[in-house]
């Protein structure tokens, strides 16, 4: 939109500056740039709207403001804010007026959208190769030089310059308005997912207490023997588990289990398991089913069952039965590994059992094995998480030093700590042991 501003008097007459075009009515008001003229001489505001009369950019006439001297132009440079150019007089009030209206208009007012040319009539008081190294300005003239060309040129290049800087800012100012409207919704979606995670966080947290209530006592002795066990989750839930329960008033069951994965969908499949077997226990107590106390058989039927109900997760599981009267252990194993330890005088070693985990093929097999564990010794199970824990590059260096360390501290807390494991910190997988004694 064009600006119209009148004159002040200066005892000129600046008739002779109102042109045809500048009066025309019309509908609506001609697109137009607005230029500044900063000068004490009434005659140049005059020569240059004369000069300037039919200049035409990006079809835009030029609308003129005048100020005859430095603090007029500061008045109106602060009112207005859409001076696109200003021509200025170097040599006013004082003879450094222009050039300090330069560092006003620069470091005061911020405005690095406006184009300034200077003009000057007395080139050797102000140099030109300090002024244009020393100020923020597009163009340094002397008025003598300014012919109507020139004077065309220099305002062509400074108004194609401020066109360029501005839609420059309008973009910047786009991309802030989009980068903040994107930063709220992030920081929106980011207090949404923190809410979520800390949901996450409190229902895995009352997992995990739900899931650890179904496990054995610490310490369960029954007639010689003496059960114990450490279960420790890489996360809040395990995808571990291990439980052992009288069946009857001889036998006891006890079992490790290491489902496929870690965290709660695991930890998951570890409740499915002990309902399975709970529903055993409670068919053998009513004697409907011998299955518990049939690890090879039990193995079987949850083969079964999980690729039936298609979980889409295996269990490593060493499933065993204890005869309290005897001392003899009836076990089988569907691909838990390690190996079963037994530490057992010289006779110490892993209970070698190659086999398939349950859930996984539909034609796996599962066989029953048996030992008698003598007095005064040990049975450990630990599931693979152990094997992660240790510095051994090899897997059978892994089990030989296990081997070694266990002989010394088959205690659990002293086997941990002989093996330089802190339980307490992050873990890459979960970590069970499983100690059967006889005393």
């Amino acid at each position: 939109m064009a600006h119209f501003t009148s004159q002040p008097n200066t005892g000129a007459d600046d008739s002779v500056m109102v042109f045809a075009a500048d009066v025309e009515v019309a509908d609506e008001p001609q697109a137009s740039w607005t230029v500044l003229i900063v000068d004490d001489d009434v005659e140049i505001h005059q020569i240059t709207k004369l000069a300037l009369r039919d200049f035409n950019f990006q079809q835009h006439k030029l609308n003129f403001i005048s100020a005859y001297s430095a603090a007029e132009a500061r008045d109106i440079l602060a009112a207005q804010h859409d001076i696109a150019l200003i021509l200025l007089d170097v040599v006013m009030e004082t003879d450094d007026a222009g050039l300090t209206l330069v560092r006003y208009i620069r470091e005061t007012l911020h405005n690095d959208l406006v184009r300034i040319i200077l003009r000057t009539g007395q080139p050797g008081q102000a140099p030109e190769q300090r002024v244009v190294q020393d100020y923020d300005i597009n163009d340094y003239r002397a008025k003598t030089e300014l012919t109507v060309q020139r004077l065309n040129t220099s305002v062509v290049s400074a108004l194609r310059s401020y066109v360029a800087i501005e839609q420059l800012a309008q973009l910047n100012a786009s991309l802030e308005q989009q980068v903040q409207a994107r930063t709220a919704e992030l920081q929106q979606s980011n207090q949404q997912l923190q809410h979520t995670l800390a949901e996450l966080e409190a229902g895995e947290r009352a997992g995990k207490q739900v899931q650890f209530k179904m496990l054995p006592p610490a310490d369960f002795n029954v007639a010689q023997f003496q059960f114990s066990h450490a279960l420790y989750p890489s996360e809040f839930m395990s995808g571990d588990f291990v439980d052992y329960f009288a069946a009857d008033e001889h036998k006891v069951v006890f079992y490790i289990a290491d489902v496929s994965g870690h965290g709660v969908a695991s930890a998951f499949v570890t409740v499915y398991l002990k309902r399975f077997i709970s529903a055993n226990l409670e068919r053998y107590r009513r004697g409907s089913s011998a299955m518990l106390t049939d690890p090879a058989a039990l193995l079987a039927a949850l083969n079964s069952e999980l690729l039936l109900e298609k979980i889409g997760k295996y269990i490593a599981l060493f499933y065993a039965v204890l005869d309290t009267q005897s001392g003899e252990i009836t076990y089988a194993n569907a691909g838990a590994f390690p190996w079963p330890l037994l530490l057992q005088g010289q006779d110490s070693g892993y209970l070698s059992l190659k086999s398939t985990p349950v859930g996984m093929f539909d034609f796996a097999g599962y066989a029953n094995q048996s030992m008698q564990l003598q007095p005064d010794s040990s049975l450990l199970l630990f599931s693979d998480g152990m094997l992660d824990l240790l510095p051994q590059q090899s897997t059978e260096q892994k089990l030989q030093h296990l081997l070694h360390v266990s002989r010394q501290h088959s205690d659990i807390a002293a086997l941990l700590l002989a093996l330089d494991i802190d339980p307490t910190a992050p873990l890459p997988d979960d970590l069970t042991i499983l100690k059967l004694s006889r005393h």
